[in-house]
């Protein structure tokens, strides 16, 4: 039986292996079997890292390769180390590595995510930075919970794209809108202790967001607060919505449709808290506009009823 010597493959087929291959392996595994294989090996500029404790040693060795690093530790490392680093996902953060993330150490980051973090008292100077184009190459950002501006502004971010926010009040919504010029994509999850209404905030005239999530599970917010939310997005092509409608759903699927005559996709899931009775008006709701024909009417065991797309 023929063996295969791994050292007999071409370079393109030894680097494609490599992709598969955890950078831990690949270092204890790999590194000085022979010059070849070193110099494959330090030719790899795309190499992720999922780090649960500080391992210095594979760090410090891989540290201007890597460009996608996923943090789930208390341990204070050093984010001044990956110099190359374009995704950055937060389980953890301390205090010093929230100073870190500037984009004199982190130059080409262009997605950050730290929706896994719960509140902390460090977010509003990292918001301040992200909303304020302090990170001119980043476009993606899934933050935890972010609050409004201490000053109640922030500069405007020509590079951010799509935005997912946890927050309280819907006032930063239009603070983000605001801030993010060029955003195509948005969801807003609001929490259990969300203020519903909106205090003073930025002017903002026809926003050219394209895709707009809207969770709101607890129902703190009124058909009031969507309706001012989609006049200040009118180019939004596709939209979801989520909650607790007051007022007949037929009634709300017309000023809809008034308010985005771009509307291209439709999907919701909304709980009706209005007395109309659905039943006479389906028909009627789904021949209003061509992205209704899949909502549906679904009612609990407590006759609840929630409008639902399929």
């Amino acid at each position: 039986m023929n063996r295969m010597n791994i050292e007999h493959l071409p370079n393109e087929v030894l680097l494609d292996l490599f992709e598969y291959i955890d950078i831990r392996d690949l270092f204890h595994g790999f590194w000085n079997l022979n010059k070849r294989l070193n110099c494959l090996i330090r030719s790899l500029d795309k190499l992720s890292l999922n780090l649960e404790r500080n391992e210095s040693i594979v760090i410090t060795f891989f540290s201007n390769q890597i460009i996608h690093l996923i943090l789930n530790t208390w341990e204070n490392i050093d984010l001044k180390q990956f110099p190359s680093l374009q995704s950055l996902i937060l389980y953890q953060i301390t205090k010093d590595q929230l100073q870190q993330i500037r984009s004199e150490f982190m130059p080409q980051l262009r997605y950050l995510s730290t929706s896994s973090i719960p509140e902390f008292t460090l977010m509003p100077q990292l918001a301040q930075r992200l909303f304020s184009n302090e990170f001119p190459s980043i476009h993606s950002l899934d933050l935890g919970i972010v609050n409004i501006p201490h000053l109640r502004t922030w500069h405007q971010s020509p590079s951010l794209q799509s935005i997912t926010i946890r927050c309280n009040n819907p006032t930063l919504v239009l603070f983000i809108l605001a801030s993010s010029p060029n955003l195509r994509y948005l969801q807003a999850d609001f929490l259990l202790n969300t203020i519903s209404i909106f205090h003073q905030s930025p002017s903002i005239i026809h926003h050219s967001l394209k895709h707009f999530h809207l969770l709101d599970p607890y129902h703190q917010l009124s058909f009031n607060h969507i309706h001012k939310l989609l006049a200040l997005i009118p180019n939004v092509q596709k939209i979801y919505l989520n909650f607790l409608c007051r007022i007949p759903f037929i009634r709300f699927a017309q000023t809809l449709v008034n308010r985005l005559q771009y509307l291209k996709q439709f999907d919701c899931n909304i709980d009706d808290a209005s007395f109309d009775n659905p039943t006479n008006n389906l028909d009627i709701i789904r021949q209003i506009h061509p992205c209704f024909r899949k909502i549906y009417c679904s009612n609990n065991e407590l006759n609840f009823r929630t409008f639902i797309t399929k």
